[in-house]
């Protein structure tokens, strides 16, 4: 089981270090809109909501790999429940934030 301790809290730490980075708009934008626009939308496109909303959602999920960890490491059901509603916050989120992105870009 250390193992799977391990791989989770690295993959934390990794998506931690994504969020934060995408948070200060450094390194390379990982959003579904960025990657599916064309080369005329990528220069005229305001990228800073889509850094945010890509940085939360990173730091969500890197919070969401350190209660599995934890949940391994403890086997006390908090974390597992702390890690499902930061996935379900995430989910809602998401959708939330891109609907207001889409609502902003068409004004």
């Amino acid at each position: 089981m250390l193992a799977v301790e391990i791989i989770m809290f690295v993959a934390a730490a990794l998506m931690i270090l994504l969020g934060v980075m995408h948070l200060m708009q450094k390194g390379p934008l990982m959003n579904n809109a960025w990657l599916y626009a064309n080369e005329e939308r990528r220069r005229t496109m305001n990228k800073k909501p889509y850094y945010i909303q890509s940085g939360v959602v990173f730091l969500m999920i890197g919070s969401a790999f350190g209660m599995i960890g934890l949940f391994c490491a403890t086997k006390n059901r908090v974390f597992l429940y702390a890690e499902y509603a930061a996935m379900g916050i995430v989910l809602i989120y998401a959708v939330v934030s891109s609907i207001a992105i889409a609502k902003k870009n068409k004004r």
